[in-house]
């Protein structure tokens, strides 16, 4: 075997590529179920994708059976799901050799007859007789969908319906790997999803950092590419600055590659870090990273680079085991530390005092952000902010929260809804990010009968 496996694309892939990761996916398969592959910015998510539908024979052992089809919702020129089956057909078109003799030609006749149509129903109808075809012939149809943010931020709730409608037809048939930055459970609107959310939450894949052996192929790769090796201490330098995180790696690597004379590998690691430090590509990598976290992620990141453990108290379960599936912290004997000495040195510089999870200390009632207490709010203002923290992530309509927090016997009709809306900018002023563009824990939730809010106490990632 080659050491490195040449893809149509243009990549080059390595044996034993992201080898934990398509182990997760092939389990999830072997039981015909949907899969969400969950990496943030750079983690290498799209190239793993690429990777899979070149390589569908990685996934399974009957890899005769199913027939993967990518397809890039970046692509969908609007969110309209006649538009959404024309894309279907089109993606299967595109790959129609890899079907039967006989499903390519429908393919092929289907693709042709439907590409041009705007009506619902005849789109929908051609993608389902594919779908049928497929289905007789006991084959599966995988469809790859990256970019899934893009479309859930900006698709109609029909959309998504669609995507649920044909699994639902089809279960034994069609199965998705969808692509995104963020798990179902913390996206914006996870609503938005309907009954898609419960097909994508149950079965989720992470695209953390890679392995050492993975990262020491990519940094081969990478040199080999410029017309340079990299020796084995070099390459340790390299692991150990980026944590093995495929954009920071990368980024390091054009770095090495650039420099005459290259820096002695006998440098400290310290020295290293004080040169990549002041590369605006690195910066760059690592602000797209930190932009996709939640307030408490970031909070949390800062308080492992300073050497703090995870107050249970002040931190959701499962939050340092979900950064370290992103590939952004590792448990060590010496307890949890940030993954990578540039992401590290990064948190250290870029976090807020008083950032954290908001929550409220059950025999006293007091609120806290992080491990700070919430003090200076006025008494509506706090009443305001503890029903939200016991009623987090539901949207709240204004009258729902006049009710909810105005003192008992309270002419209700009487206030105003600037009334709640100098309440919810004083409890803004304790608690949102002073840099935030727009607030990140308590949002303006639009789209609901006469308007309202919606809490996120981790905060919610900024986009």
């Amino acid at each position: 075997m080659r050491e490195f496996l040449e893809s149509s694309g243009g990549g080059r892939f390595w044996p034993g590529f992201r080898q934990e990761t398509i182990a997760c996916l092939r389990q999830w398969l072997a039981m015909r179920a949907s899969v969400s592959l969950v990496g943030l910015p750079g983690a290498g998510k799209s190239n793993l994708l690429q990777y899979i539908a070149q390589h569908p024979e990685s996934l399974n052992s009957q890899a005769a059976a199913a027939v993967l089809v990518p397809l890039d919702l970046n692509h969908l020129v609007d969110g309209r799901p006649s538009t959404l089956y024309r894309l279907v057909l089109r993606a299967c078109y595109q790959v129609r050799a890899r079907f039967p003799q006989e499903v390519a030609e429908l393919c092929s006749h289907l693709y042709e007859s439907h590409k041009a149509t705007t009506d619902l129903f005849l789109a929908q109808t051609a993608v389902y007789d594919l779908c049928t075809a497929v289905a007789q012939r006991q084959k599966q149809l995988i469809l790859v969908l990256d970019q899934f943010d893009s479309l859930h931020r900006h698709a109609e709730p029909e959309l998504t319906l669609s995507l649920r409608a044909l699994r639902d037809s089809f279960k034994e048939t069609v199965i998705y790997i969808v692509g995104m930055r963020q798990a179902p459970q913390q996206l914006a609107e996870p609503e938005l999803l309907g009954e898609l959310f419960r097909l994508l939450d149950t079965h989720i894949c992470w695209v953390g950092a890679m392995s050492r052996a993975d990262s020491l192929a990519f940094i081969r790769q990478e040199t080999r590419r410029a017309g340079q090796t990299v020796t084995e201490a070099e390459a340790d330098h390299l692991f150990a600055l980026t944590g093995g995180y495929a954009a920071l790696l990368k980024a390091a690597c054009a770095w090495l590659v650039h420099q005459h004379p290259r820096p002695s590998a006998d440098t400290s690691a310290d020295a290293w870090l004080a040169a990549l430090r002041l590369q605006p590509t690195l910066q760059n990598r690592l602000a797209d990273i930190w932009r996709e976290l939640t307030q408490e992620e970031q909070w949390l990141l800062a308080e492992l680079a300073s050497g703090v453990p995870p107050n249970p108290a002040s931190t959701a379960p499962g939050v340092v085991v979900q950064l370290a599936h992103r590939g952004l912290c590792q448990s060590t004997e010496s307890g949890w530390q940030v993954n990578g000495a540039l992401l590290a040195d990064f948190v250290q510089t870029a976090v807020q005092h008083g950032l954290g999870r908001i929550w409220r200390e059950a025999k006293s009632g007091a609120l806290y952000q992080g491990t700070q207490r919430l003090v200076g709010l006025r008494p509506l203002e706090e009443a305001l902010l503890a029903f939200l923290v016991q009623n987090p992530y539901k949207p709240h309509t204004k009258t729902e929260l006049i009710q909810a927090v105005w003192p008992e016997g309270t002419h209700i009709e009487g206030v105003t809804d600037d009334s709640l809306y100098q309440a919810v900018r004083g409890v803004r002023q304790k608690i949102e990010p002073k840099t935030a563009e727009s607030p990140v824990y308590l949002v303006t939730k639009r789209g609901v009968d006469e308007g309202g809010y919606q809490f996120f106490p981790e905060g919610n990632p900024a986009h």
